[in-house]
Order: C-alpha cells, then structure tokens, then sequence
C-alpha cells in the first residue's frame, strides 16, 4: 500500500495534501456515477464499444518515425498553473493538435481540480479517430469503474499512477486496462515506484513525471535520473515541466521517445501549433 491503510492509496495519516484532496474528490463522485450507471451496465458499454470501434495501439503511436513524439494535452485549468482556457473547445483543440503533428493526444477529465469531463474525453476522441491518433485518458484511476470508463467514452489509454495504487491494484488494473486493447501509461516519480511498476505487472509504456504530485514542485532533473533504470525495449516518456524545444531535447537526450506536454501548449502565445511542430521534429 502506497500511502495508508484506505484501498485507495490515500493517505491516511498528516494533513492533505492536493493529491489527497483530488483522490478523495474522485472518490465521491465515482460513487455519484456508479447510481447511474453501475459497474456491470459500464463494463457492457466499453465491451461494446471495443467491439464498434477496437482501441488505437498507444505503443505503437508513440514509437512511429525516428522523431520524438508529443502527446498534446488539452486540459482548463490545473492546481499548479490555475485557469488556461475555462472555454476550452475539446473538438477544436483536438483537430488543431492533430494537424499540428501530435503523435497522441491527452485529454484531462478529472473534474474538481481540473475542469475536465467524460464529455470533453468523446469530443477529442470523435476529432482524433478521424486523424487515426490515439487518445490517452488522463485521469486519477483508483476504481476499476473508472477504466471500462474511459473504453466507453473513446479512450485508446489510460493513466495508471504508482503512486496512488498498491501493487495488487496496479497489476489488477492493468490487466482489466489490456483486457479492453487498452496500453496503459503507467506513470512513477521516484524509484521505489519504478520498482513497482515494472515487478507488478510488465509495462509497454511508463511515464516519468517531473513533477512530484505532492508537493507541484517540477524538476527536468527527474526523468534523467530515472531513465537509466527503465529497460531499453520500454517506452520511456518524460511528463511535465517542458516549455519549449530545448527542455524536450534535453529529455530526448535522457532517452525519452515521447514527451507529454500540457501547460506550454495551453498557454503558448500565438497558439500552440508551431510549438507542437518544433518539438516533434527532435530527432531519437
């Protein structure tokens, strides 16, 4: 258990923090959902919709050509830059990532810290299938419910975070996740949980967040450290804290194949098509 002795992962002890305060957020509201579309009539919908509609290969999205791949995100607002786009348009931002040469897109759907939604999530999705990119469901996943979810809703992935699951949840979870053609990026901040991650269950693709979601400190020192532990047939991706092309060559320099990059491009002036563009042209 990560954090406590909650099933969550949550930790129980000392005052909460902002990890804590979304896990218990998501908590409710998973509970609020679940009275209206409980847990079997939710497994029916992503079995149907993994049978109109199979899952795009996330692996393979993010290791096609010999460039770096940007996972766009799109997100309104987050606990550590505030508001970026409270009138965000999910279709547009998605065509515009996927014109812009995004590899992959992210769509954050946690509600209470981030504005997100299940509707923003089918709105990218709709756009992106169109382009043949694929779709990573960011969210905090902490209840099986939440990833026959985001099969429903469209989802090609989703994110699994070490730091909120035990190692039985983990590999549960990624289990179910692969059940539905779903290749889960499994995302650690530290080694202990690389540790994890990679004993519990056997990861396509795992994620170093440069940020430490306890504290929103961000250090580009993070994914170097890291990087060197993962083995090389696994598909590194460096998260967070990359502003501009320099910050991404630096992490394709660490060995990373994919960035995921949120904030910049939400907030880029003049628009974040030229931003996408310059990243993805960094050679691997």
């Amino acid at each position: 258990m990560r954090f406590g002795k909650d099933r969550s992962g949550l930790d129980t002890s000392g005052e909460n923090g902002i990890l804590q305060r979304i896990v218990a957020a998501k908590q409710q509201l998973i509970v609020a959902e679940k009275t209206y579309v409980t847990m079997n009539g939710m497994i029916l919908m992503a079995e149907h919709a993994s049978q109109v509609e199979p899952a795009l290969r996330f692996d393979d999205a993010l290791t096609s050509g010999d460039s770096i791949s940007v996972i766009a995100e799109m997100k309104r607002s987050s606990p550590s830059a505030g508001v970026m786009d409270l009138d965000l348009d999910p279709a547009a931002r998605a065509k515009s990532y996927c014109t812009a040469g995004a590899s992959a897109i992210s769509v954050l759907t946690e509600n209470s810290f981030f504005g997100g939604s299940m509707v923003d999530l089918g709105l990218a999705c709709d756009v992106a299938h169109e382009y043949d990119v694929a779709v990573l469901e960011k969210d905090f996943v902490i209840d099986e419910y939440q990833i026959h979810q985001a099969r429903a809703a469209g989802a090609d992935s989703i994110l699994l975070i070490i730091a909120l699951l035990d190692p039985s949840q983990y590999a549960d979870f990624y289990a179910v996740a692969t059940s539905l053609g779903m290749e889960p990026l499994v995302e650690v901040f530290d080694e202990a949980e690389l540790e994890i991650a990679m004993t519990s269950a056997e990861p396509r693709i795992v994620g170093v967040n440069n940020r430490n979601l306890k504290t929103l400190e961000t250090s580009l020192d993070v994914f170097p450290r890291l990087a060197r532990m993962i083995p090389d047939d696994v598909i590194k991706v460096a998260e967070s804290g990359m502003r501009d092309s320099d910050d991404v060559r630096r992490m394709a320099d660490a060995g990373a194949r994919a960035v995921l990059v949120g904030e910049s491009l939400m907030t880029a002036q003049g628009g974040s098509s030229d931003l996408i563009s310059e990243m993805s042209k960094i050679s691997v």
